[in-house]
């Protein structure tokens, strides 16, 4: 017998012993209208509690039909066991936050379409001073732009300068965007069919007309973004989360602190799960486990960002002590809504709902120096 039945037990003893007492007590001083209503009461709460109880029974066995339908574990924990399995990730990202404390970023945000031609925006004619040579694929073909930030526009930041406009450019070739954005997973820093450009200083006599012969993204059947919208930019904080190649020894240490333990090839999710009896960890869900903390996440819409830390589909490609150290950009698929055939509209995805990231190493920054960026696409 589990712990809520015993306690239902109890509590109907503890019911039983207090209507007896009543009933002799009030048979010994002849208060025979006390006792015929304390047992209608009796009756009448037990009925209401009764009827609650059946009702919520017939809920949840409804619930566990359906999840048993949709392939779905049907087991679910007791909440002091889900309070218990919090508790302890709380604490564990905590002192992971203790080691390697969170970083400052910039959280980028769509503000609806944008038309300016020195907006910071997704999408649309891309700023360019003619007087440069267009940036062009391994084809020779001119490529599309998928971002540029006016940097006036944006917080200022230690690590990023206070003017001038970034841009990232991908291949126009269809067949390039199909086959992974530009991306080079042999070499990762090659920018045959990716560009990453920064003007200095802006040509303010520039007009869109003189650049609409360009490609523009949200006319590419491959291309991932669907549409011209201005982008905004707001200071935020990231914190390491189970993505990134540093967080195994981080986790690993604070479970030892912690709790004394060995976390060894376990996901957090799976450690905290331990306090489960052994026969049902494996059915319950990791965001019963460990909440929806980010830094147990993957990536999300809200990991649209430049520096801090970034987030991976699958892993980090990059090597620990890496010379790519620092998170220029970060892409992830946005979705705007859903149509009323139940069809989801993205303004922004990168194959099976991924994302992409561009690194470069913090002296690079320093110096403007864009020629060497970590190209990295990923997707589910």
């Amino acid at each position: 017998m589990d712990t809520e039945k015993w306690t239902d037990l109890i509590r109907n003893l503890i019911w039983a012993v207090l209507l007896v007492a009543a009933l002799i007590l009030g048979i010994a001083y002849g208060h025979w209208f006390s006792i015929i209503f304390l047992a209608a009461s009796f009756a009448v709460l037990k009925g209401i509690i009764l009827i609650a109880q059946l009702r919520l029974q017939k809920a949840h066995n409804t619930l566990k039909q359906k999840l048993a339908q949709q392939g779905c574990s049907t087991y679910i924990p007791k909440p002091k066991l889900i309070e218990a399995m919090r508790e302890r990730s709380e604490a564990i990202e905590k002192e992971i936050n203790r080691r390697c404390s969170p970083q400052s970023c910039l959280r980028l945000m769509l503000l609806g379409r944008s038309q300016g031609l020195f907006d910071s925006k997704l999408g649309g004619i891309p700023y360019w001073d003619s007087s440069q040579p267009y940036p062009t694929d391994a084809k020779g073909k001119p490529m599309a732009m998928v971002l540029q930030l006016n940097m006036e526009q944006l917080p200022s930041t230690a690590l990023l300068p206070p003017t001038g406009m970034l841009q990232f450019f991908i291949s126009a070739d269809e067949e390039i965007l199909e086959g992974g954005y530009g991306a080079d997973y042999e070499n990762p820093t090659n920018q045959s069919n990716f560009r990453v450009v920064f003007h200095s200083q802006l040509n303010r006599y520039a007009t869109p007309e003189q650049l609409a012969q360009y490609p523009r993204c949200e006319t590419l059947k491959y291309a991932p973004i669907d549409g011209e919208f201005h982008i905004a930019a707001y200071r935020g904080e990231s914190c390491i989360n189970q993505t990134v190649n540093r967080f195994d020894a981080l986790a690993a240490q604070a479970v030892k602190n912690l709790y004394g333990e060995e976390l060894g090839q376990r996901e957090v999710a799976d450690y905290v799960k331990g306090l489960l009896p052994k026969e049902i960890r494996d059915k319950v869900d990791d965001s019963l486990a460990v909440g929806f903390s980010a830094m147990f996440q993957g990536v999300t819409e809200d990991h649209f960002q430049m520096l801090g830390f970034p987030a991976f589909e699958q892993f980090d490609p990059r090597e620990v002590g890496s010379p790519y150290n620092t998170l220029l950009l970060q892409i992830p698929t946005i979705e705007t809504g859903s149509t009323h055939e139940g069809n989801h509209n993205f303004s922004i995805i990168w194959g099976d709902c991924g994302s992409v990231r561009l690194f470069i190493n913090s002296e690079a920054l320093r110096r403007l120096d864009f020629s060497n960026v970590y190209y990295d696409f990923q997707c589910y």
